[in-house]
């Protein structure tokens, strides 16, 4: 019976050390430091979607802010072809904000009073922070009104998240006290 009793806890134990020899080890505190400093990690999102993120963050910048043809009036069919465009990089709640309070038409209203086109040059776009939910960007960029030859330099934050498996912009802001002094200047006239 004794032997028996000893044969049973052995195959016991011998079947738990084998158990837990199959296991992954545990992460040590070295690690566990990285994981709580760097909000990127593996499960997170990897450089390649930051990368992704970057390249629409610089297509909505540009599609935002240039105006090739400063002639062009605001009508609703103009908004249309503007929303149309940005669309694709925005969340439905942002582009509907946007083009409520009128802000997707002020770089043509600008381009217009000022009788110039828009371009935009040294765009630098850096990683905030990174969560599975939103990526936040930080970017400075020139806004150039090539016909005056001035420069308004913009800068501040985008804020993503995914919406329909993609990542859009769901919220800019910028120092557009610049695009509001412009304005101003012109209602003085």
């Amino acid at each position: 019976m004794k032997k028996s009793i000893y044969f049973l806890t052995s195959t016991i134990l011998l079947t738990i050390a084998i158990g837990c020899s199959n296991q992954e080890p545990a992460i040590s505190t070295k690690n566990s430091q990285q994981k709580t400093y760097n909000p990127i990690t593996q499960e997170n999102i990897n450089d390649t979607e930051i990368l992704n993120v970057k390249q629409i963050a610089t297509e909505f910048k540009q599609t935002e802010l240039e105006v090739s043809n400063y002639n062009k009036s605001i009508t609703p069919d103009w908004i249309k072809q503007r929303k149309s465009k940005l669309e694709p990089l925005m969340t439905t709640n942002f582009l509907k904000k946007q083009a409520d309070n009128r802000k997707i038409a002020l770089p043509l209203q600008i381009a217009s009073l000022e009788k110039t086109t828009l371009s935009i040059e040294d765009l630098q776009i850096q990683e905030k922070s990174v969560t599975k939910k939103n990526i936040d960007l930080t970017y400075s960029v020139t806004l150039m009104l090539k016909d005056k030859n001035k420069k308004i330099p913009l800068e501040d934050q985008l804020t993503f998240i995914k919406e329909n498996g993609k990542w859009k912009v769901n919220n800019d802001i910028y120092n557009a006290n610049k695009f509001q002094e412009i304005l101003d200047k012109h209602k003085r006239k």
